[in-house]
Formats: structure tokens, C-alpha cells, sequence
């Protein structure tokens, strides 16, 4: 089947998204990140890693959902298609312990260009006393069990937070720094993913509005607490 040609500007907005991003960026105070806009009610801020020509950014603003749905659309590989443009297939490599696991993404790319895939060490922490649920992903190098021929990016650093707001709704933060790899040069990956916080604002905005979201089983016991926020 012929693949129908995708803007590169969605592409690299979308290899950003795989939370991937994910050496964990956490959220980080003082100088480290610099504010360069707001949109939408997001503050857009942006952070140059020590040792790396990829720049890491973060978004900061309010979703009106409470934490546990926020939490079950992140972790809910299912239906991670319907959200993240271009994502072809997510799914759990493997759980080594009930929060903690293995991810694997793979992303469509244009005719020209090979397909990307993304391999993360996801983390979830959840904090009662903060009222929050976190997802941290880092990079990592677990084999898999099936022959991938795509080029293998990198989701350097990254952020997942949501904390519960009084009225219910909550404030989300997302940050990220990830490598397509390949050839693209970092000053493109840079110049397009900067429009990644405000693009998975919309996106998850728009799934949080949906009344089916529902926990994934396999994380129903984790996000237990999350469900008093």
C-alpha cells in the first residue's frame, strides 16, 4: 500500500512526541530552562543540553481532566495511534515490575525516508502526597524478539507529569529531548520540534475530552491511587 506523503514539520513533531525523550529530563527550576512563549495557555520553554546539539523543550499548562485519565491515555499503547501523528505501532516489549517497563514505538515516515523506531525505559511514579503521576523515560538498549529495518532514533530525555488541580482538572507538564537519528541534521530536528509542546497539549486535550478512556488493565493496580486525586 502506497504510504500517503506526510509534511516533514509533522514528522519531526512527531518523532518528538514519542515519550519517548524520555538520561531523564525532570522537572528542572532556575536558569536550566528559558522561556520562549505561550500559546493556548502553554508556557513553551526550551533548555540546551550539556553535550548535545539536540535541544530539549517543555510545555506547562492546564487540561481539564483529572490525573488518572491523563495517566491511562499515556499508558494506553492502544491507543496511542489515535493521538500521536504517524505512530504506526506502541506496545509494552516487557514489565519488570508494575512500574516499570520496556516501550517500543514505530513511527511512518515519507516515501523518501526510512521508518523510525524508539525503544524506552519507562518509569511511572505516582505521589499521593503531591497528587501526582509521573511518567520518565529514558533510553534504552533491550533487545527485541522480532527484525526491525528501521532506523532506531532516540528519545534522549523526557517527561510526563500531571498534578491534580482543586477543581478537578490538572496541570500537565511535558518535556523532551529525542534524536530521530539518521540523516537530519539537528539544527531541522531543533527548528521543528519546538512546536512539539504545544501539538501534544492539543492532542491530549482532545483524548481527555472523550468519554471512553478507561485505566489499561495492566496498570490498574499502579494508578490505584491516582483514582482519590
Amino acid at each position: 500500500m502506497r504510504r500517503t506523503p506526510l509534511r516533514l514539520r509533522d514528522l519531526l513533531a512527531t518523532i518528538a512526541a514519542l515519550l519517548l525523550a524520555i538520561v531523564p529530563v525532570r522537572t528542572s527550576t532556575g536558569s536550566d530552562w528559558q522561556v520562549v512563549g505561550t500559546e493556548d495557555g502553554i508556557t513553551i520553554s526550551r533548555r540546551e543540553p550539556s553535550g548535545s546539539s539536540i535541544t530539549a523543550f517543555r510545555g506547562t499548562g492546564a487540561i481539564d481532566a483529572p490525573v488518572w485519565k491523563i495517566a491511562s491515555i499515556l499508558l494506553d499503547v492502544k491507543r496511542a495511534p489515535e493521538w500521536v501523528d504517524s505512530l504506526k505501532e506502541s506496545r509494552v516489549v516487557r514489565r519488570i515490575a508494575p512500574d516499570h517497563y520496556i516501550e517500543f514505538n514505530h513511527v511512518g515516515m515519507p516515501i523518501i525516508m526510512k521508518d523510525r523506531d524508539f525503544v524506552s525505559d519507562v518509569r511511572i511514579e505516582v505521589d499521593a502526597a503531591a497528587r501526582s503521576v509521573a511518567l520518565v523515560y529514558a533510553p534504552s538498549g533491550e533487545p527485541l524478539s522480532w527484525t526491525s529495518h528501521d532506523v532506531r532514533g532516540e528519545i534522549v530525555a523526557g517527561l510526563f507529569k500531571a498534578t491534580a488541580l482543586p477543581s478537578g482538572g490538572s496541570t500537565f507538564t511535558a518535556e523532551v529531548q529525542a534524536d530521530p537519528k539518521g540523516f537530519i541534521p539537528a539544527w531541522v530536528v531543533n527548528m521543528f520540534q519546538k512546536n512539539w509542546p504545544v501539538q501534544t497539549f492539543e492532542r491530549l486535550r482532545k483524548q481527555a475530552a472523550k468519554p471512553d478512556i478507561t485505566v489499561p488493565d495492566a496498570f490498574a493496580d499502579v494508578l490505584a491511587p491516582a483514582r482519590s486525586f
